[in-house]
């Protein structure tokens, strides 16, 4: 007998397509578009990871400090009366399948513990029970792995699925999608030493409501008590500040952390141009250090940080050379890049973007949704935006007091 797809199987696809409605409608609303962690109170703290997507996020916010992230932060700290730490690590469109990729080498000895909130996608796009099973095994190992002896870990359910009017019909076969994946993760916690489940808030009365303090105060307060009560039970100490991120370059600093509202507009204003010209969906300079890559501006749905492991960027300054991908879902240097996931990009073009002495430090480049041909891009006018974008990241560095005197001759 032919096995037959089971109802859930069939439906997949279309809820895949209803996904995809739902993200773009997303696309216009504000995200958290500063730093991704937020601390509370001075001198030692505890600090956590926190790996989320979806309402994790904070879509409908400009700041960390104002979504998830800060509100965790504030009521850690209201609820132990300790200084607190909130690392931020995903995007909204991240999904189990990707966790681990975006996790990158973030958990270490300098978190006290960490929140896993996942899954709100995994949910809408009706991801197989067994396939979430085995993606959260594997974010849960390396998590742990990387983490102190003993750290607690909490497992938060899905929170309640509400999709736009426009795809509405997902909502039912959502929500019940979610309720299995919540009984394997609650199955997981129970077996797995220092990670304890819980069950997700319910935010109904958030319905029709634009996402903002209110609700993510009820959802994260929660997650705040459990976070609190974990911790005393592991007995879990504070330790001294340890900065979130270092910056090995002088130039990526004055843009990242020290950016003047001037010269972020101006490279806002670069990309917008580049956009126009080449008929793309997004244009973006991308800036690698340490271990992220930076999107200190971008016309489409990027997050500001992300592992460089996962950026296109990354092999145009290992190479130092210009690259163009004409289709990434057939390159088997990219088919398998979980930024695919979020930005949904066939197409890449991107040309070095230098520091003052000759390190190529990042790209200016261009994404589009469908393949296009290498000979559609005119190398030599990305190279001068990429020129233009280099001015700006010299006049920051100098405003900082950070540019090298021996090269502003």
């Amino acid at each position: 007998m032919t096995n037959q797809p089971g109802p859930t199987a069939l439906l997949r696809r279309p809820a895949e397509l209803l996904y995809a409605a739902m993200r773009n409608r997303r696309r216009t609303l504000p995200r958290p578009l500063d730093l991704p962690w937020v601390r509370t109170g001075d001198g030692d703290a505890l600090r956590f990871l926190f790996i989320g997507s979806g309402l994790a996020h904070g879509w409908g916010v400009s700041s960390h400090r104002l979504g998830p992230t800060g509100e965790l932060a504030r009521a850690i700290r209201a609820i132990t009366g300790t200084a607190c730490e909130v690392e931020f690590v995903g995007d909204e469109t991240m999904s189990a399948a990707t966790a681990v990729d975006w996790l990158a080498d973030r958990a270490d000895a300098t978190f006290q513990g960490a929140i896993v909130a996942i899954g709100a996608n995994d949910a809408m796009r009706l991801t197989p029970v067994a396939e979430w099973g085995a993606r959260l095994v594997n974010l849960l190992n390396v998590l742990q792995s990387g983490l102190p002896a003993g750290a607690p870990v909490v497992l938060v359910g899905i929170p309640d699925v509400h999709v736009p009017n426009r795809v509405r019909s997902l909502n039912p076969i959502a929500h019940r999608h979610a309720r299995r994946l919540d009984k394997v993760a609650h199955r997981l916690a129970a077996v797995r030493a220092d990670v304890t489940y819980l069950a997700a808030p319910r935010l109904a009365r958030f319905i029709g409501q634009r996402a903002g303090g209110d609700l993510y105060a009820a959802f994260t307060l929660p997650i705040a008590a459990a976070v609190a009560s974990a911790v005393r039970h592991a007995r879990v100490t504070t330790s001294p500040f340890v900065r979130a991120e270092r910056f090995d370059r002088p130039e990526v600093r004055a843009i990242v952390e020290r950016g003047r509202e001037q010269d972020l507009t101006e490279l806002h204003a670069i990309v917008l141009r580049a956009a126009a010209e080449f008929r793309v969906t997004e244009a973006m300079v991308s800036l690698l250090d340490g271990d992220r890559a930076w999107h200190v501006a971008n016309t489409g749905s990027a997050p500001v940080a992300m592992p460089r492991a996962l950026s296109y960027c990354e092999t145009v300054v290992a190479t130092g050379e210009a690259l163009i991908v004409e289709d990434s879902t057939r390159d088997p240097r990219f088919s398998e890049n979980a930024f695919l996931e979020l930005v949904h990009s066939q197409f890449y073009a991107g040309v070095p973007v230098h520091a003052e002495d000759g390190t190529v430090i990042g790209s200016m480049c261009v994404n589009n949704g469908f393949p296009r041909a290498a000979e559609s891009i005119d190398l030599e006018r990305l190279r001068e935006y990429a020129v233009e974008v280099e001015a700006v990241i010299r006049r920051a560095t100098a405003a900082a007091g950070w540019l090298d005197p021996a090269l502003a001759t």
